[in-house]
């Protein structure tokens, strides 16, 4: 059960969307929790959100890395 700080994200890990209990309240916060890079996409319910965006329990969250490289 998550305490009053934290929230229950869905978080997109190999394909699929897992419950992760994160503290972070903006995506900013959450590229220091996960370790995201700045230069990464991150997605919140299917649209790509900037760092003051306000995270809500149950939101979908996804992020891309902009180095990937071949096919």
């Amino acid at each position: 059960m998550a305490n009053e700080s934290n929230k229950t994200i869905n978080l997109l890990n190999n394909g699929e969307f897992q419950s992760r209990e994160v503290t972070s309240n903006t995506v900013g916060d959450l590229r220091n929790e996960l370790d995201i890079a700045n230069d990464a996409n991150v997605n919140v319910g299917g649209t790509v959100r900037q760092n003051d965006y306000e995270l809500s329990d149950a939101d979908y969250v996804a992020y891309t890395s902009n180095n990937k490289v071949g096919g």
